[in-house]
């Protein structure tokens, strides 16, 4: 007989499972590694991946505290429970005499709180048994008139609504509609997709994929189809599928082909639905060397000389998806030599650095890109890193903290690099405090490049521009579409980048309040290389082709037909 809230063990669920041969011990450790990021149990995460049964999970349990499982029996006897319906429905079970034995039967034997109220209520021994929900929640509402209808005392939640809540999470946890986003999320993988678009609109659920930078339509779901896949989704990024009117953002950590990843899960209520949109972030498929990121030798050998100074601001810029942060890592990398402190603000940390102290933006507890800025600066670095300068406040301590002998790195979004001393001036820093801080101005853009295993010649460039001499006269390529690259002609992307050294002219003239115009006559007369540039010799060298550079410099006069 059981009158105790504490029952001895025998193994770990998941160890039990796996010698079972209920689950895989490749499928108990993505279940771990889910845990991390939701707040459910093991065996609730089991279930909602498909991996075990309900009826599994709690014959198991059953043989982990040495208990029974609850089989109905005629003879049964419910006795009355005096507790509120409130706590009874957070906390279900039932008392039941059997042939002059007393049986408490719940889904979960171990809640402290049930076998706590039985034993106030009860006093006398009992022994627990577990019981499956579809076993226990008919006696619930027979016996106890407990029914998901059952609202609290706020009136937070309608009858209806929850009644629409139980129903969603029952489609979610359906077989096919569990097959499904797996098969999805396996699929977005494999294609090597950044993103997962799934679009809700009047004629069908759109779902597309992010690949090198460009949407590819995978299929349109019917709209029968939309709701359980959408909470199918949230369930497993831990966020509320009761929440349908607001913005909501959640994670989900996976193992995928040996691969961990990180998906990073957006909700947004459209007119027709929620939308959903999920980020994958490989773990081990970070660029961190400077080699990598696709800069001609010159420029890599200046912005490392550059990253390398003790203080001052360096900026990069380009808009959303340009691969700043990837930018930013490999300079913070290449200069973590272990004798300096690193310290990163950022919004969100895509991917954790060795060695370097990374800071997560939380705007919920006020801990914004400025006041953990003014509280990086007390804690001693080198070097900082902050995640984007959205507001003067943010700016002004960026240059002061790069003033009094701290290199500060951060992001702006502009569409060139000259702009970006626009930009600050446009949020009110001061002329002479931009010109005495302001290092170096990288701008960059990705674009695609040409898959080496259909790559084939396009033509000479001189037939779609005007070029001055043979000798700048050279051979395009493309790609023909093959498997490799799902028929698109191009694998994988690279930047094209332009670099800007604020010399002491530049400095200069932005003190004394020189127009953008000026600004660029100034550093053209220096030798400074403009992003189109360089994408244009990517083209000569095979890497990418010309409508790739037009796509993202918006700077070419003509484009191929």
């Amino acid at each position: 007989m059981i009158n105790s809230v504490f029952f001895k063990k025998k193994g770990r669920i998941g160890e039990l499972l796996v010698h079972k041969g209920k689950i895989t011990k490749g499928e108990l450790d993505r279940a771990l590694a889910h845990m991390e990021t939701v707040s459910q149990g093991l065996g609730e995460i089991l279930i909602s991946l498909g991996f075990i049964s309900e009826q599994d999970l709690v014959e198991t349990l059953a043989e982990q505290v040495e208990i029974e499982v609850y089989r109905p029996d005629p003879i049964d006897e419910f006795l009355p429970i005096e507790l509120s319906k409130i706590f009874h429905r957070e906390h279900p079970f039932a008392m039941i005499r059997r042939a002059g034995k007393l049986l408490l039967v719940a889904n979960n034997p171990l809640d402290g709180d049930i076998l706590s109220s039985a034993e106030l209520l009860f006093r006398d021994d009992f022994e627990v048994q577990i019981a499956t929900e579809p076993v226990l929640r008919p006696i619930l509402h027979e016996h106890y008139a407990l029914t998901p209808e059952d609202t609290l005392d706020d009136g937070s939640i309608g009858r209806e609504e929850s009644a629409d809540i139980d129903k969603l999470k029952d489609m979610a946890s359906e077989a096919p509609v569990i097959k499904y986003v797996n098969n999805l999320i396996d699929t977005a993988v494999k294609r090597r997709a950044s993103d997962i678009h799934m679009e809700p609109f009047e004629e069908g659920f759109y779902i597309r994929l992010r690949i090198d930078g460009i949407l590819h339509e995978y299929e349109i779901t019917p709209k029968t189809m939309q709701a359980a896949v959408v909470s199918r989704t949230k369930l497993l990024a831990g966020l509320d599928i009761a929440e349908r009117r607001l913005p909501q953002d959640g994670k989900i950590g996976i193992r995928i082909s040996g691969k961990e990843l990180d998906l990073r899960v957006s909700t947004m209520p459209t007119v027709y639905g929620e939308g959903v949109v999920i980020r994958i972030l490989e773990k081990g498929n970070i660029i961190l060397e400077m080699n990598q990121l696709g800069m001609q030798p010159e420029m890599e050998r200046r912005f490392k000389n550059i990253i390398s100074i003790p203080d001052g601001i360096i900026l990069v810029t380009g808009p959303t998806g340009s691969g700043k942060t990837t930018t930013l890592y490999c300079a913070l990398n290449h200069i973590n030599s272990g004798t300096n402190k690193i310290i990163t603000l950022e919004d969100p940390v895509e991917y954790q650095l060795h060695g370097i102290n990374q800071i997560q933006v939380r705007p919920e507890i006020k801990l914004t890109f400025a006041k953990g800025l003014r509280s990086i600066v007390r804690q001693d670095p080198d070097v900082i890193m902050v995640g984007e300068i959205r507001d003067l406040e943010t700016a002004e301590i960026a240059v002061q903290s790069s003033l009094t002998g701290h290199l500060v790195f951060s992001t702006l979004h502009t569409n060139d690099s000259i702009s970006a001393v626009a930009r600050m001036i446009d949020m009110g820093v001061e002329r002479f405090l931009i010109s005495s801080s302001l290092r170096a101005i990288l701008a960059q853009r990705l674009v695609r490049c040409i898959c080496q295993e259909c790559k084939c010649p396009r033509g000479k460039i001189s037939e779609f521009l005007d070029t001055r001499s043979e000798a700048e006269d050279f051979t395009m390529y493309r790609g023909r579409g093959c498997e490799a690259c799902s028929n698109t002609g191009f694998v994988g992307r690279i930047g094209v980048y332009e670099f800007l050294e604020i010399s002491d002219a530049l400095g200069k003239g932005i003190s004394q309040g020189l127009d953008l115009l000026d600004l660029r006559r100034i550093a053209d007369s220096e030798g400074f290389t403009p992003m189109y540039a360089d994408g244009l010799q990517k083209v000569r060298d095979g890497i990418t082709t010309y409508s790739e550079v037009v796509r993202v410099t918006r700077s070419a006069m003509h484009e191929p037909v």
